[in-house]
């Protein structure tokens, strides 16, 4: 049977009581509360000197612990000036109730133990409330400005949806949160692409389609965000404005091709000596007249690589623009390129100087125009969608 060696036995005792120490020396109360509470639950060993040290040095630091909560919570409470106080008083109560419990696991402590609460879940409930009314208070005042500051309405949300994470449904919280919601919501129409002369109007209006397509897939970027293609929006019988869902659209995203690489395909090629790995013979001398011997040297040939490259390329710059102000925010530039290449190689000479290389041959299956700038529109147009999402990710 294994056995811990004595010696290991002891600095483990040891190294539990120091912990719990050192951290009451340097202020960690709460810290060396839970390290001298963890040390008395561990068997008392050869000497019952450690568990005494853990009892010292756990009432100690409770009580130091307890009075810089209590400190903390008493100007926290009287600090009305600063804002959602009461959810930083909610989290002393907490850790109160985690000192609380750490301590309480030794049984020895139970008399000075005594003279403190054991639970704060009454003072917790009463902070939940004060805390919910302080959330509640501020997103009524947002509440009022909803029709015009989507900012405040958003903050309007935000606080409400707070004030039920500390109660729920606080005085009918969620529900107004619901009611405030559509204000908050930054609201952005992605115009038709604009006329270019790199392209067709016809292929023009394809890439449109397909951006419009991937961007189908997900108009909600992040939570406050929501995007509208040109179906989705209406004129305003009033003024003409934009709407969306009865709303203003705030924002705009202008789309346009501003560079295009047509179908290109250039061949190039280049050739180099090479030479075998042995020396063959190649020929005879006579040497004094009369002996004849073998000339051997590396034969060589000549090694021409061939590379067909097609490719077409194409580049679509993105605006945001406030609508209010008809003033750009952003600019961005999505680029795609397609490539397709193919390498053959061609040889003369000695065959032996390939010493044993295989010549590549092209590829039979030549992608055609058509072929490649739909794989290119393809792909951008997803690019494209990404891109947008990315621009509106954050919740603005």
């Amino acid at each position: 049977m294994n056995r811990t060696p004595l010696y290991l036995l002891v600095i483990l005792l040891l190294t539990g009581c120091s912990s719990g120490k050192t951290a009451l020396r340097h202020g960690r109360f709460d810290l060396a509360v839970k390290r001298a509470s963890q040390r008395l639950q561990q068997g008392p060993g050869l000497s019952k000197r450690g568990h005494g040290l853990a009892s010292n040095v756990l009432q100690q630091a409770f009580v130091l612990a307890y009075e810089q909560r209590q400190n903390t919570i008493r100007r926290l409470a009287n600090s009305t000036s600063q804002p959602f106080r009461w959810e930083a008083v909610l989290g002393e109560y907490n850790a109160l109730q985690t000192l609380t419990d750490n301590a309480r696991t030794c049984t020895a402590c139970a008399d000075w133990l005594s003279g403190y609460p054991a639970s704060y879940q009454d003072r917790m409930q009463e902070t939940r409330q004060l805390a919910a009314a302080d959330r509640y208070d501020v997103a009524e005042q947002a509440y009022d400005l909803r029709l015009t500051n989507r900012l405040a309405a958003k903050d309007a949300f935000v606080n409400y949806r707070k004030a039920t994470d500390w109660v729920p449904d606080y005085r009918q919280a969620r529900t107004r949160a619901d009611e405030v919601f559509p204000y908050a919501l930054l609201r952005v129409a992605i115009e038709p692409i604009g006329p270019t002369y790199e392209i067709s109007g016809h292929d023009n209006l394809a890439i449109q389609r397909l951006i419009y397509s991937r961007l189908n897939r997900d108009m909600t970027p992040s939570t406050f965000v929501r995007l509208y293609t040109p179906d989705q929006i209406q004129a305003n019988i009033v003024d003409g404005g934009p709407l969306a869902e009865g709303f203003p659209i705030h924002q705009a995203v202008r789309m346009q091709v501003t560079d295009y690489t047509a179908y290109t395909d250039n061949t190039g090629s280049s050739s180099t000596t090479i030479y075998s790995d042995k020396e063959y013979k190649v020929g005879e001398k006579k040497i004094n007249d009369s002996t004849k011997v073998d000339i051997m040297e590396k034969v060589k040939g000549t090694l021409t690589t061939f590379k067909r490259t097609i490719s077409t390329g194409m580049t679509i710059r993105l605006e945001g623009i406030d609508v209010d102000a008809n003033k750009p925010i952003w600019h961005d530039s999505v680029w795609e390129t397609r490539r397709w290449e193919t390498v053959w190689e061609t040889f003369s000479g000695d065959d032996r100087a390939l010493n044993g290389h295989i010549l590549a041959t092209a590829s039979i299956l030549v992608p055609s125009r058509w072929q490649l700038y739909d794989d290119l529109v393809d792909e951008l147009a997803g690019d494209v969608a990404r891109r947008i999402r990315s621009k509106y990710s954050t919740d603005e």
